[in-house]
């Protein structure tokens, strides 16, 4: 999608491009010269998209599958090159947001409000990050103050469903302190209207019991003398997640069940320079989640999860080639009624990240990273090594290559949920290798091509598997390949003083087999992985004109088989939504107005069997800002 890389201001007589830097290796560098492929979300891309959450915005990313358990605010989990969402690392400011109750995110817990950029590693980074970094990384960076004056924004929307949201927003910088504050709330009945097939017909119904109620507060204080000293900055982030949880459409009168989520989640960062060559940062993060579920009936469980991260590093940077040193910590705890009493991990870490300039040309980047795993007392080593090959100098051409080891920890409730977990899990491990190129030119706009290459394979995958008393148990038995070929086409395009257009097609053919048996004859062995789309495409579209514009968003998934042996699939969907927006400036005063229509086309679909999606339902915002 070209505003990925591209940024537009308001005014349309100063149209400018840059290339964006990516910070999630470590070592500072660009979507060109990394040694392998990063997509990267900008602020205006993550404002352009319809929706509220993270979940809305990674839509428009190329290879990434969101799979979405219903209308809005329902559980949506993300899926990179073939593999689970456990498989996919997410961060938050370098800091991972995956629970080590389950190794999974619902990514419509995370506001979109507060981002700043999404970075997408489109490979396994173990090396770099640890556990999860199987199928990729995706790392949220918040907004950071950059107003000197006061700064007061407010935002008011309403829509379908009786939805209703309201956000505010404050940063003011006082002398070395620069203080931001931001809160929202959102509310619907969310009683969206679906088709149910009943064998016979398709009759128009309602979808009950889901509706959210969701409040979101954050807040950052710094602290920077001038450019080149010291930066101490603190981030702190409280939400209240409420809804209602339908459960599966059978025809029958949905689930009473509802879910609340409570999470709280600290930053403190320090950096500075120890001198020319040398930079130095530490980060303190603790989070404390709280999850409460009830179906009314028989089930009342809690969850409380806490997290405490230490992670430090050293960079020394010269002519030729940086390097980056340093350790992590991490402390985990869960208590639940559902698990055994006193869970908790220690996982300490050390890493090294590199970048080796052998000529102006060829780039390499060796990393290694070495993980002990205090509760089920496992050590693991990971390594990576990457290459960017640029052969011409007067082309903006690049080849780019990696390959290394990855793993992924086993989960609390693998090996802790009472009588039916396993405390022998060893971590899931997988070897991942991509090859891609990458091509920047102009004819007729400004267009750039990307094709990747992605081989990932699995081993010791965890499996919940019957045993002799009947009770399902995890074990490491499963073994699976993933191969992914992804193509990425952008474009850009200056028409006149008043009008840009961009544009982008992202293409991906993901084959996730199976490679074991779990017994003799197994007919699920050699089968796609259930619901992974072999074919998806995404096609997005934005021109401006002064102080307007129109953003168009098309999605095809494809097919999805809905069980392991692959006998049983649900169709092919086409979704198409956009907006029309339209800026105006009163004295002091900034406000947008913007109409987003999803579902354009109407459809009918399920991207999870059973979990009906809204027929076209729509949403009017005005932000106003000082």
């Amino acid at each position: 999608m070209s505003n990925f890389v591209y940024s537009q201001s308001y005014d349309s007589s100063k149209f400018k491009t840059e290339e964006i830097k990516v910070y999630s290796n470590k070592i500072l560098t660009d979507k060109f010269r990394s040694p392998t492929k990063v997509q990267v979300l900008n602020k205006i891309a993550i404002e352009n998209k319809n929706g509220e959450t993270l979940s809305d915005v990674l839509q428009i990313a190329g290879g990434v599958y969101v799979k979405s358990y219903g209308g809005n605010y329902s559980l949506n989990t993300i899926s990179l090159n073939g593999m689970g969402s456990e498989h996919t690392l997410i961060l938050l400011n370098g800091f991972k947001l995956n629970s080590s109750q389950n190794n999974q995110l619902d990514l419509n817990t995370i506001s979109k409000d507060n981002i700043e950029q999404i970075e997408i590693l489109n490979n396994g980074s173990s090396s770099i990050y640890g556990s999860e970094a199987i199928g990729g990384v995706v790392n949220i960076i918040t907004k950071n103050n950059s107003i000197n004056d006061l700064k007061l924004v407010l935002n008011g929307q309403f829509g379908s469903y009786n939805q209703r949201k309201i956000y505010l927003g404050a940063e003011k910088k006082f002398k070395y302190f620069r203080l931001g504050f931001n809160y929202s709330k959102e509310k619907s009945l969310n009683k969206y209207k679906y088709y149910f097939n009943t064998g016979s017909e398709y009759i128009l119904k309602q979808r009950e019991n889901s509706g959210y109620d969701n409040s979101i507060y954050s807040a950052e204080v710094s602290y920077n003398v001038k450019k080149n000293t010291p930066l101490i900055k603190y981030f702190t982030s409280f939400s209240n997640h409420g809804r209602n949880i339908p459960g599966l459409e059978t025809g029958s009168a949905p689930s009473s069940s509802s879910l609340n989520e409570m999470n709280w989640n600290n930053i403190l960062s320090y950096e500075g320079s120890l001198s020319k060559l040398f930079l130095f940062k530490t980060q303190i993060n603790f989070q404390n989640n709280l999850t409460h579920y009830s179906d009314g009936l028989i089930t009342d469980s809690y969850y409380k999860n806490i997290y405490i991260s230490n992670s430090t590093q050293t960079s020394f940077i010269k002519r030729n080639f940086e390097i980056v040193a340093g350790y992590e910590i991490n402390y985990s705890t869960l208590n639940s009624n559902e698990l055994e009493d006193h869970v908790s991990r220690v996982q300490p870490a050390v890493f090294l990240v590199s970048q080796i300039d052998l000529s102006e040309a060829l780039k390499i980047y060796p990393s290694i990273r070495i993980d002990y795993i205090s509760d089920i007392k496992k050590n693991v080593v990971s390594g990576k090594f990457g290459i960017n090959f640029k052969p011409f100098s007067n082309l903006k051409l690049n080849f780019k290559a990696s390959a290394g080891n990855n793993f992924a920890a086993p989960t609390f409730n693998e090996l802790y949920w009472k009588d039916i977990g396993n405390k022998n899990l060893k971590p899931e491990k997988a070897v991942n290798a991509d090859f891609g190129t990458i091509y920047e030119f102009s004819l007729f706009s400004k267009n750039t091509v990307e094709l990747t290459y992605t081989y990932i394979n699995a081993e010791q995958k965890i499996v919940w598997t019957p045993n002799s008393n009947g009770l399902y148990t995890p074990k490491n038995i499963e073994k699976s390949s993933s191969d992914v070929l992804l193509v990425d086409i952008n474009l850009y395009k200056i028409i006149s003083r008043d009008i840009s257009v961009s544009a982008g097609i992202n293409y991906s053919h993901t084959l996730s087999i199976k490679k074991s048996q779990d017994y003799t004859n197994d007919p699920t062995y050699g089968k796609q992985i259930f619901y992974i789309p072999v074919n998806l495409a995404k096609l997005n579209l934005t021109i401006q004109y002064k102080d307007a514009g129109a953003n168009l968003y098309y999605t095809y998934t494809g097919r999805r088989f809905i069980n392991f042996e692959n006998t049983e699939q649900l169709p092919a969907v086409n979704i198409v939504e956009g907006n029309i927006y339209k800026n105006f400036r009163i004295n002091k005063l900034n406000a947008k107005i913007k109409i987003e229509v999803n579902n354009i086309l109407d459809q009918n679909y399920q991207i999870i069997a059973g979990y009906p999606m809204p027929l076209i339902n729509y949403k009017v915002i005005l932000n106003i800002e000082y």
